[in-house]
């Protein structure tokens, strides 16, 4: 009762965010331009740490984000090295390579409840992938995007899909939009706390204090786990990666190799990604050190970029969730609050959704973060982490890999392990495709997504249709052919495009 009567009645006139990267300046970004009761913003950081995360794949829904954030394409395309991304090429997992798109949905559905995936359930998976429009214009390295043409006809500056970027410089873009936010360069040396959550962050000089403290320390979780004691919930024993090692490597030849798409190659003790940039290529290797150590992870990557020169970037990855990412005065942001392998490009999606969930309760609530509040932040976070989770480990448990003990040991598993709320989400897709084309409003995957990965595994049952719906599937897929191969006829290389765009805003 003392912490429902001390939420409802303190107004929020102060905020800090404990910890810089890419999840503190999205969040300072954000909150200092989307809150009606503006309140003073405090972003403290040690710089000497560096930026933790390596990510650089995104959702489309980040480019929506920047945009609320302020910032127009043009000013994160060119200064974030940033290029497009039409989904996920899967090599390796099965048998011959798959493709996870991240197409609009007017792509896939063919008329009411009747989608894409109804049709090509009958057919051999070849068949599929070959046609996923998605697909096509990657594998042809085809801009999705020219002179204010959209091959999805998006329109808006907020609609700009996908795309890679280079995670450290993104940060100096998002600070141009901060005007206001006080930053600290500074290491928090001790914290005090109440029953009603952090009073005060110290470093070896000064005392700062806020009626919200959002966590962006990382992994570590300084303030929600380590201070208020919030369980961590591991997913070790189902998604088993809790490393990884990074490393860039250069262009040979920029306009076959800075495809628009990540890579995800299989490889002995995990996966590798390929992402690139507009200056350079991505690489690293998510893996489990149950299996491999970090330098024979290392060796394996390097063997097969055949790079033995580039700087290695390892890192120590936590799978898993706080169940209540907003607790007492406390909203853990990022890594902070939970982290499933990057496999699916959502590690941003995971600061993106709550800071808006955030922004949205203070905003309702007249900047005060009462239990309701908490709790609409809380439910939200955790069907998103918990959807991923399942999409994720679905891409493990449908391969038909088996060549080495983890491939081995990952696919003994069975969806009747899995926690039930997780058992459940699969069971909308598996063993027939769900009829809804997203399990909710806030699905970040939608049916035809999971179809490309339960479907190249060759785990449907093959359905019939009517004549009707066949004749209809037929007219559908014939237009969007001939909208591909307008495409690919009109729309330039995709490496040609990025450059005319940063050419542009050099002059």
């Amino acid at each position: 009762m003392i912490e429902s009567l001390f939420f409802m009645l303190t107004k929020i006139k102060k905020i800090i965010i404990l910890g810089g990267g890419t999840s503190g300046w999205l969040t300072a970004a954000y909150l200092n331009n989307n809150l009606r009761l503006k309140p003073e913003i405090m972003l403290i950081e040690d710089l000497a740490k560096g930026p933790i995360g390596v990510g650089e794949g995104t959702q489309p829904y980040s480019a929506g984000f920047l945009y609320r954030c302020g910032l127009r394409p043009n000013d994160w395309i060119p200064s974030s090295e940033a290029v497009f991304k039409y989904g996920v090429e899967l090599t390796g997992w099965n048998d011959t390579p798959y493709f996870v798109d991240n197409d609009r949905q007017e792509n896939s559905i063919i008329a009411d409840e009747f989608y894409t995936n109804d049709y090509f359930i009958s057919k051999d998976k070849k068949e599929f992938f070959d046609w996923l429009p998605a697909y096509q214009l990657a594998k042809k390295n085809v801009s999705p995007k020219f002179k204010g043409l959209d091959q999805n006809f998006a329109i808006g500056e907020e609609n700009y899909g996908a795309f890679h970027f280079n995670a450290a410089k993104i940060i100096d873009t998002l600070k141009t939009v901060c005007n206001g936010v006080i930053h600290v360069d500074t290491a928090i040396t001790r914290i005090d706390k109440n029953e009603n959550g952090i009073t005060a962050l110290y470093d070896d000089k000064n005392k700062y204090e806020a009626d919200l403290y959002i966590d962006c320390t990382g992994f570590s979780s300084v303030l929600l786990e380590k201070e208020l004691g919030e369980e961590f919930i591991s997913y070790q024993d189902f998604l088993p990666c809790d490393s990884a090692v990074a490393m860039p490597t250069q262009y040979t030849d920029p306009n076959a190799e800075c495809h628009p798409y990540t890579k995800a190659t299989a490889m002995n003790a995990g996966w590798r990604w390929t992402i690139p940039v507009y200056t350079r290529i991505g690489n690293g290797y998510v893996y489990s050190s149950k299996y491999i150590n970090h330098e024979q992870a290392e060796q394996e990557l390097r063997d097969t970029l055949k790079e033995y020169n580039a700087p290695a970037n390892h890192l120590k990855m936590k799978c898993g969730k706080h169940e209540n990412v907003a607790r007492n005065n406390v909203v853990a942001v990022g890594l902070s609050a939970g982290f499933i392998e990057p496999l699916e490009a959502t590690g941003i999606t995971f600061t993106t959704t709550v800071v808006e969930n955030l922004a949205h309760v203070l905003n309702l609530e007249g900047n005060v973060l009462n239990n309701r509040a908490k709790e609409i932040i809380n439910s939200q976070f955790n069907i998103m982490i918990d959807e991923i989770f399942a999409f994720v480990w679905a891409h493990y448990y449908f391969s038909n890999k088996e060549d080495t003990n983890f491939w081995k040991d990952i696919r003994k598993g069975s969806i009747y392990d899995l926690p039930q709320n997780i058992r459940q989400i699969i069971n909308q897709y598996y063993p027939t495709p769900s009829k809804r084309f997203r399990l909710t409003p806030f699905s970040m995957f939608s049916t035809p997504q999971w179809f490309s990965v339960i479907h190249a595994a060759g785990s449907y049952k093959k359905q019939d249709i009517s004549q009707e719906l066949e004749l209809y599937s037929k007219i559908f897929i014939e237009n969007q052919n001939h909208r591909v191969n307008l495409i690919k006829t009109t729309f330039p290389n995709h490496y040609d495009y990025i450059k005319e765009i940063n050419d542009a805003n050099s002059v």
